[in-house]
């Protein structure tokens, strides 16, 4: 693929949009809001598990509307970094029937395992154009205990019969571009994607099947009257049967039960300026996209534009979009000795919503009324998945179609406090990094 030209400004200092903008088609043609509806199912939320859940919903035959107080993708999905990882960020396939019990732990697994390709079979029967890249998640092992701990990981992952490997140290370094590792773990499901482009050819998908999608639209009241939901705009009402809350973050918002259910992880999300010739060779030669497990995380990936994309967690140590800067260009010089002089095209807020199990979670709100809470900063394979699997339950009334057992709610203890935490860690981390 041919690199678009980009000019690159002498010293830049201010945030910009996500790098996803610069190739990606035009948003579906919607309308917001208007009049006097009524559907079998609202979904209210116009990210990857709100648009999923309405294409899939179509597909089997159900009525539904899907309402989006912005644009698709304005949210977490457009701001994230486009990794495919389908790994748990916490657990293992063995460590995971310690926390649900082996049943439901098995059951999780094989939800989240099975993920990546989920999601790249999604994109190719859609037909989506989102520069989907089925070329591999690696988590690096910066440390031989960390080594040792993954070797095990991946033969859990194997023997149930997924494509996970452990690469060794001599082989790894190479597939990065970066001397820091002794090792990866290596998903070959996973990948990357334009998580923008993405969503709005779900968003197309659900159109083409019949979903009523509405952009625009924020709800300025939600209900419960008469047996029914009742969502009202500024301009408009939809009455439903059933509801689905996807909103992420805005889901507190929205329904009491959810209020201080999540925690935000504020991050800036970067994007460098094409790599050369020279650094194409030597960074992800193979592709790929990857998360190390070092306190002050680093991750990157390539997209289709040759853009090298990556994150730092915001922190109480680096402040101002010069500051910004200044942190995007000092991790990728600390990481690929090929960038002595690293330059940045893009750099924008991202905004990961998180709970305290680090799971993917269905919350049962009673009166047919559901809320997903997917992200957790690894999301995006995760809440396609999601997406499939509750309207499926919604279609067929088999809650045995979630691999994630709907649970009531449960506010975080200490939330104000809570919510400070993050920032508070990282600049521990940055501290010691």
């Amino acid at each position: 693929m041919q690199h678009q030209k980009i000019s690159r400004p002498d010293r830049p200092n201010t945030l910009t949009s996500p790098v996803w903008t610069v190739n990606v088609g035009p948003a579906p043609q919607t309308d917001c809001l208007s009049g006097t509806h009524e559907v079998d199912v609202l979904v209210i939320g116009g990210g990857i598990a709100g648009t999923t859940t309405a294409l899939h919903l179509a597909e089997k035959g159900v009525s539904v509307i899907l309402v989006e107080a912005q644009q698709f993708g304005d949210g977490a999905t457009g701001q994230s970094g486009g990794i495919v990882a389908p790994d748990y960020i916490r657990h293992s396939p063995e460590t995971i029937g310690a926390v649900l019990g082996e049943p439901a732990g098995e059951r999780l697994t094989g939800m989240i395992g099975g993920s990546g390709q989920h999601l790249f079979d999604l994109i190719d029967r859609q037909g989506i154009e989102c520069d989907a890249r089925q070329d591999g998640f690696y988590t690096p092992s910066h440390t031989e205990a960390l080594a040792e701990q993954q070797r095990g990981y991946a033969a859990q992952w194997r023997s149930r019969g997924y494509n996970v490997s452990f690469v060794e140290g001599a082989e790894a370094r190479p597939l990065f571009g970066a001397n820091r590792y002794c090792g990866a773990l290596r998903f070959e499901d996973g990948g990357g994607l334009n998580p923008l482009a993405f969503v709005r050819g779900l968003a197309r998908a659900a159109q083409r099947n019949g979903a009523r999608l509405y952009t625009n639209s924020p709800v300025s009241r939600l209900e419960r009257k008469d047996g029914y939901w009742l969502c009202r705009t500024p301009i408009g009402t939809v009455r439903a049967q059933r509801l689905v809350l996807a909103a992420n973050g805005g889901n507190a918002a929205l329904h009491p039960a959810m209020q201080r259910t999540s925690l935000p992880l504020h991050v800036f999300q970067f994007a460098s300026f094409p790599l050369d010739p020279a650094q194409r060779k030597v960074i992800l030669p193979d592709g790929g996209g990857f998360t190390d497990k070092l306190p002050y995380l680093f991750t990157a990936r390539l997209d289709g534009l040759g853009h090298l994309i990556s994150a730092f967690p915001m922190s109480f140590m680096v402040n101002g979009d010069k500051g910004y800067y200044r942190e995007a260009r000092r991790r990728l010089k600390q990481h690929f000795d090929v960038m002595p002089d690293p330059q940045i095209a893009h750099l924008w807020r991202g905004l990961a919503w998180v709970n305290t199990s680090f799971l993917p979670e269905i919350y049962d709100l009673g009166d047919n009324a559901i809320a997903i809470q997917a992200c957790n900063g690894r999301g995006i394979a995760t809440n396609t998945v999601i997406g499939s699997e509750v309207a499926t339950m919604l279609a067929t009334g088999d809650r045995d179609a979630l691999s994630v057992r709907p649970r009531a709610p449960v506010p975080v203890r200490f939330h104000a406090g809570a919510a400070l935490l993050p920032r508070l860690l990282m600049s521990m981390a940055y501290l010691t990094n």
